[in-house]
């Protein structure tokens, strides 16, 4: 498939001049959006997965059809009676999200770039090493580079997830629910909900999580508690204020990382290409279950929120998170023509994550003229830290994998203890300061048209890395940003069909760097996009359509100067483009229908000569596709019966690409999925099936692949009172 983007631009710069230049301009109509619609969590009546989205992601009170950026949501619809119990569950319903590296903490592959969830109601506030979804209401998927509102420090340019969390309501109720499954599944949950005073005003919520499993494999484990508790406290009519807390426990071991080698030595074939070939034993993990990771997270939360006046509204957020790991972290290598695996560890003995974020917004609704504003000026200050106690045992053993001798099975905490005594520690800290401001104003010429204009200046002060064992410093750097965002709406049919486009940008710092004795210091690297497509929301929200196209490109990436290979540049380049189309209708009563599916076409055009014109790495695969089928039978007396299917595809996915390594890839997979649900009065019992066919299939990135998880059945006992 070959798109040719210059059409495309050519095609969208003339469909924007003749709509802006053909459209009789009419009288703005009265916005009729409170102020305190801007808070997601307290707004009435029907809204959408989508809307909401737009009111995070845009930090304005607007709705998907005036939100010139397209926003993936995965909200109750998808979920609903599916026993989901973790981020990454949820992510496979998100239109054009694949699984990456499965690391301690899960990555996904957005757009041509990976990420993790980085963000928690638009902060970077993410919690730990957690990929659990307790107290997640929805997550959402913002496409594209979107550094303008939400910065550099955890931004790619493909797009970011936002975890979206449930907030206390003015009502009463427990929800509890225990869950078992094979390969040893427990988990119990609980949701509470109350009111604290007489009127009304002050709110409680507290979610509540204990997790046990094991792996489908001789090995692996993982077990965390969870607590979350939330006020909100309706001070007066005018102000508002919200406190949150998480905290996590979790010990587990790491999934297993394998790195393939290369399959290409001197310009010949040597090894395999694809992860079929590979002689691994699917349910051995090559590790032990005393080999473990743990984490605790303590983080804090608070909004305050005070109606200036009828136009004009305060929002002060803050955020302080605090995580600390300990253990040991293992990677694997394959050798000796990928039949033989070298275990590496390396053993911390502390690894502290700090992130202190404070964010001030004021927001306005107001007319100049018969022009309609929804402006956002926002500050925001963002600390973080990084440090790290650890020693490298290095590669403790080599097993085959055909025939393992007995002193594989010697492989434990036990032998990884002895092994680290005699290594020297690594001691390091990384702290750095992020000073922001941005401005983002949504115009309306006439109720039809809406106009996005953004921009973000950006200050970054970092303090270098300190070795607190030579007490020496190095990398300290400063850098500055500035990044623009352009955006319209045009509603062919109000709230029903609009045509949308967007030119966005984003970027990432880049620290300098010692290369061949030679200090360099660098320029952030910056990302573009352009995008178009058409919105398309039904009366009722009986049929919800985005179809997009967009094209991103990258510059100032670091590379190897071509005149002189000893020096550094940032002349470096690649492009991202591709289609996505998302559907979501509910075409009769109770039945309700999901389908996506994405093509990325990535390449780095500008690089070394090992990778130029070649697909980059952690970029994902160039197909993908979801989909999902719901019905609720109809309902006799107080019993309601509901069964779905659903399931994804997953393409090609390249873990080594270069023309002296040659390639490696993941092979293309298809997994389905389904559930069964039965209610009667407050009493709900879901039965799940994830991999029905029992799918045996590697996903990775980063370099490392990964064994996907075979059958899983779980059975979910709820009640509601």
């Amino acid at each position: 498939m070959s798109l040719r983007p210059i059409y495309f631009k050519l095609f969208l710069t003339h469909a924007i001049v003749s709509f802006l230049f053909t459209c009789r301009v009419t009288a703005q109509t009265t916005d009729s959006l409170k102020l305190n619609r801007l808070d997601s969590a307290y707004v009435k009546g029907r809204i959408s997965d989508k809307d909401r989205s737009s009111f995070q992601t845009a930090r304005l009170n607007i709705h998907d059809h005036e939100n010139p950026q397209v926003t993936t949501s995965v909200g109750i619809k998808l979920t609903q009676n599916r026993n989901y119990y973790t981020q990454t569950a949820m992510l496979s319903n998100a239109t054009g999200v694949t699984p990456s590296w499965a690391g301690l903490a899960p990555n996904f592959s957005i757009r041509g770039f990976r990420t993790r969830s980085n963000f928690r109601n638009g902060l970077n506030a993410y919690l730990q090493y957690s990929d659990d979804n307790s107290n997640i209401q929805q997550l959402d998927v913002v496409k594209g580079p979107s550094g303008t509102l939400f910065g550099g420090a955890n931004m790619v340019f493909g797009g970011l997830i936002n975890v979206v969390t449930y907030v206390p309501v003015d009502s009463t109720f427990t929800n509890f629910s225990l869950t078992a499954g094979n390969n040893n599944f427990q988990r119990a949950s609980l949701d509470v909900n109350t009111v604290l005073d007489s009127s009304h005003n002050l709110l409680f919520r507290m979610f509540g999580t204990y997790v046990n499993r094991k792996s489908f494999q001789d090995q692996g484990l993982n077990k965390n508690i969870f607590l979350s508790p939330s006020f909100n406290y309706q001070i007066n009519t005018k102000l508002k204020v919200k406190f949150e807390a998480e905290f996590l426990r979790k010990e587990a071991t790491n999934s297993p990382l394998f790195t393939p080698g290369n399959p290409k030595l001197n310009g010949k074939l040597v090894n395999i290409e694809n992860s079929r070939n590979l002689m691994l034993d699917y349910n051995r993990s090559y590790t032990d279950n005393s080999i473990l990771w743990k984490t605790t997270s303590i983080n804090l939360y608070g909004k305050v929120t005070y109606l200036i006046s009828d136009k004009w509204q305060s929002e002060t957020n803050v955020a302080t998170t605090y995580g600390t790991s300990s253990g040991d972290y293992q990677t694997n290598l394959l050798t000796n023509d990928n039949n033989s695996v070298a275990r590496r560890v390396l053993r911390y003995d502390a690894e502290d994550i700090t992130n202190h974020q404070v964010q001030q917004n004021f927001i306005g609704n107001f007319s100049i003229g018969n022009w309609y504003n929804k402006l956002l000026i926002g500050l925001d200050y963002y600390h973080y830290s990084y440090t790290a106690n650890y020693k490298n045992a290095g590669y403790i053993d080599t097993v085959s994998i055909r025939n393992p001798s007995l002193s594989a099975n010697l492989f434990n905490v036990d032998l990884i203890n002895k092994l680290v005594i005699s290594k020297q520690p690594s001691h390091t800290i990384a702290p750095q300061n992020t000073y922001a401001a941005y401005v983002s104003n949504v115009l309306k010429p006439f109720d039809a048209l809406s106009i996005m204009l953004s921009v973000r200046y950006d200050r970054l002060i970092n303090s270098g890395t300190k070795d607190l064992v030579s007490q020496t410093t190095t990398g300290a750097f400063n850098q500055t940003s500035l990044t623009p965002k352009i955006g319209f709406t045009y509603q062919f049919i109000p709230k029903v069909f609009t045509l949308f486009g967007n030119y966005m940008s984003g970027f990432q710092n880049i620290a300098p760097t010692s290369i061949n004795g030679i200090l360099y210091s660098f320029k952030p690297q910056y990302g573009s996009q352009w995008e178009s497509g058409l919105k398309i929301s039904s009366l009722h929200q009986l049929l919800e359509a985005t179809l997009s196209y967009y094209d991103i490109n990258i510059r100032n990436t670091v590379m190897a100067d071509q005149n002189d290979a000893t020096k550094y540049i940032q002349g470096g380049r690649q492009y991202s483009r591709g289609v996505e189309i998302d559907i979501q209708t509910e075409p009769i009563k109770n039945l309700y229908l999901h389908g996506g599916a994405a093509y990325n076409d990535s390449k780095i055009t500008e690089a070394e000569d090992a990778t130029k014109g070649l697909r980059p790495v952690n970029a994902g695969p160039k197909w993908s596709a979801t989909w999902y089928a719901n019905y609720q039978f109809p309902v006799y007396g107080d019993n309601k019966w509901t069964a779905g299917i659903g399931g994804n595809y997953i393409g090609q996915d390249l873990i080594i690409n270069s023309k002296k390594a040659g390639s490696f890839s993941t092979d293309d997979y298809t997994l389905l999925n389904g559930m069964v649900s039965y209610q009667y009065k407050k009493f709900k019992c879901n039965f799940t099936a994830d991999n029905i066919f029992n799918k045996h299939y590697y996903y990775g990135g980063r370099g490392f692949i990964t064994q996907g998880n075979l059958r899983q059945y779980n059975l979910a006992l709820s009640l509601h009172f």
